[in-house]
């Protein structure tokens, strides 16, 4: 229960026909990846180069695997629409061109700028973590707009993504947002927002790649510490589960 505090910034959530627990009770949910198209960015270089790689990292760090194994349910992944979601974001920036966007009177652009990008703060809304920093995290309002913007072909069921809402050298820092979604509806069901300073390393994809992991192994950690002691007797009936489909 110690660590809890630790590694849990903080849960936000809005119930809309489905209440939070079908998220523990549930034994299957669809993994659509990262999205990385609303990130607020203030580092030193550009991110365009090293996201796909990013994600490529954060896959080997943390396996589908890991998801099931603390999740204690069948965790289905599918990258294709945030892929497309983040390609669709790089290349507005290479063809539209960093320069024409900053100098542009009326930049109505639906993919803000990956470099100092401060222009997606109005979506977002400050709040303070349990250590006293202030982050940027995206309301529940802005979530459900860009998740019925994915063009899904599973129409019903449990959907989980994963919003990077802030990268910030200043705080050497990162922040991911687990947003767990109706399928149907695109509702919000609960988010998790989970703040992880301290990033290091030399080089652009080296010092936020094992940061990025990090929040992620700490989702599932705060996931899986929530199903033991919040809902024991599923948390029971998964396991058993989950070994005989092993």
């Amino acid at each position: 229960m110690k660590y809890l505090l630790v590694i849990l910034l903080f849960t936000s959530s809005i119930s809309y026909s489905q209440d939070e627990s079908v998220i523990y009770k549930t034994d299957t949910i669809y993994f659509y990846g990262y999205d990385f198209s609303h990130a607020s960015v203030t580092t030193k270089h550009p991110i365009n180069d090293h996201v796909f790689n990013w994600i490529v990292s954060i896959s080997e760090q943390i396996p589908p695997s890991q998801f099931e194994k603390k999740m204690c349910m069948s965790v289905l992944h599918n990258f294709s629409y945030t892929n497309n979601v983040n390609s669709e974001f790089i290349e507005n920036q290479i063809v539209g061109g960093l320069t024409d966007q900053i100098n542009s009177k009326d930049n109505t652009s639906r993919y803000p700028l990956l470099f100092d990008n401060h222009n997606t703060t109005t979506d977002k809304e400050k709040v303070n973590d349990k250590g006293g920093r202030t982050v940027m995290i995206i309301p529940n309002k802005r979530l459900k707009e860009y998740i019925s913007e994915y063009k899904l072909k599973k129409d019903h069921g449990i959907g989980l993504v994963s919003f990077v809402s802030e990268i910030s050298k200043p705080k050497e820092s990162t922040l991911l947002q687990f947003v767990f979604f109706d399928i149907k509806t695109r509702d919000i069901i609960t988010s998790f927002n989970i703040n992880v300073p301290g990033a290091t390393g030399v080089g652009m994809e080296n010092h936020w790649a094992a940061n990025f992991a990090s929040c992620v192994d700490k989702f599932l950690n705060t996931y899986n510490v929530n199903l033991y002691l919040d809902y024991r007797k599923d948390y029971k009936r998964k396991r058993k589960r989950m070994r005989k489909l092993k």
